[in-house]
């Protein structure tokens, strides 16, 4: 057995086995005999694994339907061999076509990535040798068992049970393995149907696991496909090695690179096994179609296909999945125009093509490491070298260096939500290039082959290389073009997600119970009633003190004279005031005025519900409710008397809540792109605080916003003209003036200002740069400098910037050029940041220019590729576009992040709306669409409860027919909003549903009021009265819909069936 050994080692045998698979120095390699450490053990001998900490055990069983030089009758014995360690070989079997070997191979390793690599790259080879008369042995042939799907493929977690852990791979596997053999007609002829097909019978076991299972998540596995490296130097041939031309192909090329490790900083890492070859095949010259493109993940419970996205190149673009699975633009900024592809085709193009992926583990730090590097944005450095077969390693290759590469790859992608991999190919420069230095990660690495080159350069191959002009040229590559064709991918994205916890709550757990005694709402009520008697008993007073001084003002300022205030003049002023009352008619309308609180008070107070038993009872309550009613008066009267300074302030001014209440209301409706409801919300709030200076000032900067600058403007007269010392109205009409070029106007007031205010820095700021505007630099840096001072003084270090703050002011306003001159020095000078870039989209979604906006948050993007703010940002500005798909994956992106934008609220309640718009398209319910608008809505609500978020949970419990959650998700939605006319539609729909038309006919004639403006709801409440055969209620709602939309046919043939008319007459209603 030794010496016939010893031969197969000398000499093997002529078998043709080198042609078949290159040798064992040809293989991968990833540095094994300085990381891990192989015993094999021969058969028999004591299992002594004290060097290792996993055993490798491989038992060849035997072998059927063999064939030898003899046919059956045939001696064989079989090797093992496992990656590019010692093999060992069993003992001969004789005359026998199916031979049992029962051959056990053990080998012991350290656990290392290296030794993970060696698992997941290379192969086990057991080959089939015939034992010959006088010692002579051939090889008959091999088969090969790869072992990472085995050992390695790890099954992923269950989303719905994150936390258990599922099972491991096996340990130990059997199988059988075809048997290649090298010379076919040893089995008989192809065509021949008896012909055996020889295999082997193999168990294959671990002593223990490779990658611990509770830790595999916290790693990944990076897989290379490298493609090709193409153009090359034309004197390369496809001629047969010789050892006398040396460039001749009679090389195998190389690509190393450096990857963090866990137990060192770097590790290196080589993909051997590239040949010369020729191809044919068309070669894509277009560099825009070449260009490096992202791999995104793919929908989860489907296998990866590589899909690839639109190009990250000098543009920022990402994709996502739609609920399909197909590839979706999250967002493309800009868009890429069209390309036609350009190809050469027809020629034979030499190229070094590599058959074989790559596949590198990352445990936990080396995957941290490897974050690090991506944002710190150092690029992944490779190098390209060849080197001699093995059967020429004798001759010294002369033009190694002259041949050395360098690829340089941006990994920065990487770190974009849902990008896990890259696809394109990467130009290749000289490895010793003019300012090209190599990574830390590959210092070692350059010396070495530095070191090999200089060590095989003898003095007469380098005066040789001078002759014949081969002297080593740095642009060779660049001159070329020549690219690396390559891609690479993680298992996982190499962002860190955050995992959306499922709800499992229902609408009654979010909604606060409001039971409330009888005692107490009958209270509540009857202080109500109260307060608006006292509230308009005060406008009477005011409107009587503004008739009187109307009469007797004018009466003194006209004669000159004073008043008589004996008491005959006081007599007679009186009965003239009230004769001016009744002929005016101010007495019936105060009386009018009065007259529903009156009502109102009776109702709630004395709560009278049984008729009179006679006239005495009668007389007798009328007289407890005049006396009550006179008091009251008194009461008000005096009070008005004893605070002159509060007399004439309304009387619900100091109820902050409903104040705060309807602003929330006029910022929700300009959010959600309404500014005709949110300038009626703006209008009564003014109307019911008509005393409020802030009240005034939000209504002036809507008004700027929404590009109606006059009405702006003269909301912020009227402030200055009541409170000339109002600081922010100062501002923001300096600010106004200095837009319009009014520039002396605008200084005024902003001195004014800083006047009032010296150590406001919002001031000083502004008119700090005011006076830049004007070019007083002077002036301004003083101001400037001052600002600046007492930023640091009197605000924390983290706190906004003086020109952040301002701009965030400017663009309250709508002061556009004077925000976009603040960003601008933020830009110059701090550091490159997302928020000044968010800003200024926010301005230019203002200005209704969505492409510039577009570019702002690409540039964003490209400082900060996961911050949640930019990507709300994008799915909001989407989503206004009515880019229905592409918001929809920009807000799932943000939902996966690890952090949450500053309105988590408003991204849920967008995109559950358009998870309802999809759930109810076509007329198809979608329950799974349904459940996740609810369960959005439903996250907005428990974050931020608003009408619009209840109103969304109603409208999904709806859809999926759960009428009893809907009613109280949208009567929560009324107790938040009840001037809400959608809301108020939606009841109406719901009380059709469930029969109750008379609260179905109060709540639509509540929303018509109210001005609603949805056709879709007004249709399908129309639709409803129909059916119920209720024709007026049906015709109001339709007729609302033709107001809205009068080009929809749907609704005019609705509207025609609900007036009922004949059929000329439907048929002109149907002309109009």
């Amino acid at each position: 057995m030794t010496d016939r050994t010893a031969k197969l080692k000398s000499k093997p045998s002529g078998s043709g086995r080198a042609s078949r698979r290159p040798s064992m120095g040809s293989l991968s390699k990833i540095n094994l005999s300085s990381k891990s450490e192989a015993v094999a053990k021969e058969e028999g001998s004591p299992a002594d694994h004290a060097t290792g900490d996993l055993v490798l055990t491989v038992k060849v069983i035997g072998a059927k339907g063999i064939k030898g030089a003899k046919g059956d009758r045939v001696s064989s014995f079989v090797r093992v061999q496992f990656a590019d360690f010692d093999y060992k070989e069993s003992s001969v079997v004789t005359d026998n076509a199916n031979p049992q070997f029962e051959y056990l191979h053990e080998q012991a390793f350290h656990i290392d990535e290296a030794l993970i690599d060696t698992f997941a790259n290379d192969r086990l080879h057991i080959t089939l040798i015939e034992s010959l008369p006088k010692e002579k042995t051939a090889v008959l042939g091999e088969g090969e068992l790869r072992l990472f799907s085995p050992f390695l493929k790890y099954q992923p977690r269950d989303p719905n049970n994150p936390d258990e852990i599922p099972p491991p791979p096996p340990l130990s596997f059997r199988t059988t393995v075809p048997i290649n053999y090298v010379n076919p007609r040893l089995l008989g002829k192809d065509d021949d149907p008896n012909r055996a097909v020889p295999e082997l019978d193999v168990e294959v076991s671990l002593s223990k696991h490779l990658i611990p299972p509770e830790t595999v998540d916290n790693g990944t596995f990076m897989t290379f496909k490298v493609d090709d490296f193409l153009p090359v130097p034309d004197e390369w041939t496809l001629k047969e090695g010789n050892e006398k031309d040396i460039n001749s192909n009679m090389y195998i090329y190389t690509l190393n690179f450096s990857m963090p490790a866990e137990t060192t900083t770097d590790r290196l890492i080589s993909i051997r096994g590239g040949t010369l070859v020729t191809s044919d095949a068309p070669v894509l010259t277009d560099p825009t179609l070449t260009a490096p493109q992202p791999i995104m993940l793919p929908k989860p419970g489907t296998a990866f296909q590589g899909a690839v996205a639109g190009g990250l190149n000098d543009e920022v673009k990402t994709s996502g999945l739609s609920a399909e699975g197909e590839t979706q633009p999250i967002v493309a900024i800009p868009s890429t125009p069209e390309r036609v592809e350009r190809v050469i085709a027809g020629e034979n193009v030499k190229k070094i093509s590599w058959s074989r992926q790559h596949l590198v583990w990352l445990p936990t730090e080396a995957l941290v490491r490897l974050r690090e590097r991506v944002r710190a944005k150092q690029p992944l450095e490779m190098e390209f070298t060849r080197e001699l077969q093995p059967r020429f390693g004798h001759v010294v290759d002369t033009l190694l260096s002259r041949y050395r590469a360098r690829v340089t790859i941006d990994l920065s992608s990487l770190l974009f939500p849902r990008v896990m991999g890259m696809k394109g190919r990467w130009p290749a420069e000289g490895y010793d290039s003019p300012g090209s230095q190599p990574s830390d990660g590959m210092t070692a690495l350059h010396a070495r082959n530095t070191a090999v080159a200089s060590s095989t350069m003898t003095l007469d191959s380098q005066q040789a290389q001078t002759k014949k002009g081969k002297a080593y040229d740095p642009h060779l590559y660049k001159n070329l073009g020549t690219t690396l064709g390559l891609e690479f991918v993680v298992e996982r994205p190499l962002l860190d997600k955050k995992k959306l916890q499922p709800i499992t709550k229902s609408v009654t757990d979010f909604i606060p119970r409001r039971v409330m005694p009888a005692q107490m709402i009958f209270e509540k009520r009857s202080k109500r009633a109260d307060s608006n008697y006292a509230a308009q008993l005060q406008e009477i007073v005011k409107r009587l003190v503004k008739e009187y001084e109307g009469i007797f003002a004018g009466e003194e300022d006209s004669k000159g004279a004073v008043v008589s205030t004996d008491a005959t003049g006081e007599q007679q002023r009186r009965k003239r005031f009230f004769f001016h009352l009744n002929k005016s008619g101010t007495y019936f309308s105060l009386k009018e005025q009065l007259k529903t609180s009156v009502v109102e008070i009776v109702r709630e107070r004395f709560r009278h519900k049984t008729p009179f038993a006679s006239k005495q009872e009668l007389q007798l309550f009328m007289s407890e409710v005049y006396v009550y009613l006179v008091d009251k008066m008194h009461e008000q009267i005096n009070n008005i008397i004893q605070h002159k300074e509060s007399a004439f302030t309304d009387a619900h001014v100091q109820t902050a809540a409903d104040f705060a209440t309807m602003k929330q209301h006029a910022d929700d409706a300009e959010q959600d792109m309404l500014p005709e409801l949110a300038a009626s919300y703006h209008q009564q709030r003014i109307a019911k605080f008509e005393d409020s200076t802030q009240a005034w000032f939000d209504y002036a900067c809507f008004a700027l916003r929404n590009n109606m600058a006059a009405k702006g403007e003269e909301c912020l007269r009227q402030i200055l003209s009541t409170n000339p010392k109002h600081i922010p109205s100062l501002l923001a009409y300096g600010a106004f003036c200095c837009i319009y070029e009014r520039f002396e106007e605008a200084r005024v007031y902003l001195v004014t200002a800083v006047e009032l205010q010296p150590r406001y820095i919002l001031g000083l700021t502004l008119l700090g740069l005011y006076y830049d505007v004007i070019g007083e630099e002077e002036e301004s840096e003083n101001l400037i400098t001052e600002a600046t001072r007492l930023q640091k003084a009197t605000l924390p270090p983290d706190a906004s910037s003086i020109y952040m703050s301002l701009a965030e002011f400017l663009i309250h306003v709508h002061a556009g050029q004077l925000a976009e001159r603040a960003l601008s020095q933020e830009i110059l000078n701090t550091q490159p940041r997302v928020a000044p870039y968010l800003l200024l989209s926010k301005l230019e979604l203002q200005r209704s220019n969505f492409k510039l906006a577009e570019e702002h948050l690409s540039d964003a993007l490209k400082i900060h590729q996961d911050e949640p703010n930019v990507w709300a940002s994008i799915g909001h500005l989407q989503y206004i576009r009515q880019q229905w798909e592409q918001a929809q994956m920009s807000y799932e992106t943000v939902l996966s992040l690890s952090q949450e934008p500053i309105n988590i609220a408003l991204v849920y309640v967008r995109l559950g709306t358009i998870y309802l718009n999809k759930a109810n398209a076509d007329g198809r319910l979608d329950g799974n669409m349904a459940r996740m608008a609810k369960s959005m809505f439903l996250r907005a609500s428990s974050v931020s409860p608003t009408s619009a978020s209840w109103l969304g949970v109603g409208r999904a419990c709806l859809v999926m027919h759960n009428y009893d959650e809907a009613e109280d998700a949208l009567a929560e939605a009324n107790v938040l909003n009840n001037r809400h006319a959608d809301v108020w539609a939606y009841l109406a729909l719901l009380n059709l549903k469930l029969n109750r038309q008379f609260e179905a006919n109060q709540c639509i004639g509540q929303a018509l009021r109210l001005g609603v403006k949805n056709a879709g709801v007004l249709s399908v409440v129309g639709q409803e009265f129909l059916q119920k055969d209720d024709r007026r209620a049906a015709s109001e709602c339709l007729r609302m819909c033709l107001e809205i939309d009068p080009t929809n046919s749907s609704f005019r043939e609705a509207f025609a069936q609900a007036v009922d008319s004949s059929a000329s007459e439907r048929q002109s209603v149907l002309r109009l």
